[in-house]
């Protein structure tokens, strides 16, 4: 129950954040089992529904491009969230389900021409799906599908799939991230002694930051997710950095954050504490070179660019080590 009721806890707060389209999902569930609590999955978040007595339902819920998608869910005692249906796609800013919770079966108007294409990739499972994948490369559920799996294809897979992408759907989302993720893996896993190539990531002007390039100082590079709560702890602990050193040494906060929304209005009274260097890893280029294995991160690099030490998580011993490189 303590898991269902912090991943509810943490949905309600990235939710808070204002997003680019916001959409009105509503509807009717059918048959639905008295007290079960339901939930509409969105592209990386879930909502709560409150459902009426005669089982309809209405909630707006934020959404950063279209075509999107949503589908319902429930939450097992686990906290682990179940899909009841598939991905069901959309393009305008509202959308109307009728449900029939006894065999799942549902209805919705003026479905987009890819549904069948991305249920059929979402029945596929391993190597069939990216069979499916590689020789349909050109769908919206294609893309989105092949990001999510990114890392269980091969490079050279990926790459071929990505080469079939036409020119307009390239500006989706989902072929930026994959494209990032490649242009990251060309690079090579970075390793401790190597010089940690520079690439560059938007503040929140939108403006691109050079994270290595032409810098001489020391940097701690700090890799955080505004869905982890020990990487909003650990602004505190940058701040003492902060006011412990004295311009020997440059902080840099990279944002593993679905959104820019998320990454600016969530958590706001802790974030305003940030007075360094403080970006967005859009597409998740840094995430995939730093090689993010959990959050919060944290990269000291030396004053001839290369990695030094890797230092992971928030607690008192990271909190030592980190604090012992500043004094």
């Amino acid at each position: 129950m303590k898991k269902v009721l912090l991943l509810l806890t943490l949905c309600s707060v990235l939710f808070q954040a204002k997003a680019q389209n916001n959409v009105n999902f509503s509807g009717e569930i059918r048959n639905l089992n008295p007290g079960e609590l339901i939930y509409l999955g969105l592209d990386g978040f879930i909502l709560p529904l409150k459902i009426s007595e005669n089982g309809a339902f209405s909630v707006n819920g934020n959404i950063s491009q279209t075509p999107s998608f949503a589908y319902v869910a429930k939450i097992s005692k686990r906290g682990k969230i179940e899909k009841q249906t598939p991905l069901i796609w959309f393009e305008s800013d509202s959308l109307n389900l009728t449900l029939d919770w006894a065999d799942k079966s549902f209805q919705v108007l003026d479905l987009l021409p890819f549904q069948s294409i991305s249920e059929n990739i979402e029945n596929l499972k391993g190597k069939s799906q990216i069979e499916f994948l590689l020789k349909n490369p050109n769908t919206i559920p294609s893309l989105y599908f092949a990001e999510m799996n990114k890392e269980n294809m091969s490079i050279s897979d990926l790459k071929m799939f990505s080469q079939g992408v036409s020119e307009e759907n390239k500006q989706t989302i989902y072929y930026k991230r994959i494209y990032n993720y490649l242009s990251a893996k060309n690079l090579g896993a970075l390793k401790k002694g190597q010089k940690v190539e520079d690439f560059t990531l938007p503040n929140k002007e939108g403006k691109h930051v050079s994270v290595t390039n032409g810098n001489t100082n020391k940097r701690i590079i700090s890799l955080f997710s505004s869905g982890c709560l020990f990487s909003i702890a650990s602004i505190d602990l940058l701040e003492q950095l902060s006011q412990m050193n004295n311009d020997t040494i440059e902080l840099i906060t990279i944002w593993e954050d679905p959104t820019k929304e998320t990454w600016l209005n969530t958590y706001q009274d802790p974030k305003e504490k940030i007075t360094w260097t403080n970006l967005w890893d859009e597409y998740g280029f840094a995430s995939t070179y730093l090689n993010r294995t959990m959050w919060p991160m944290f990269f000291v690099i030396n004053e001839e660019g290369q990695l030094t030490e890797i230092i992971k998580g928030y607690n008192k011993k990271s909190a030592k080590k980190l604090k012992k490189i500043v004094e």
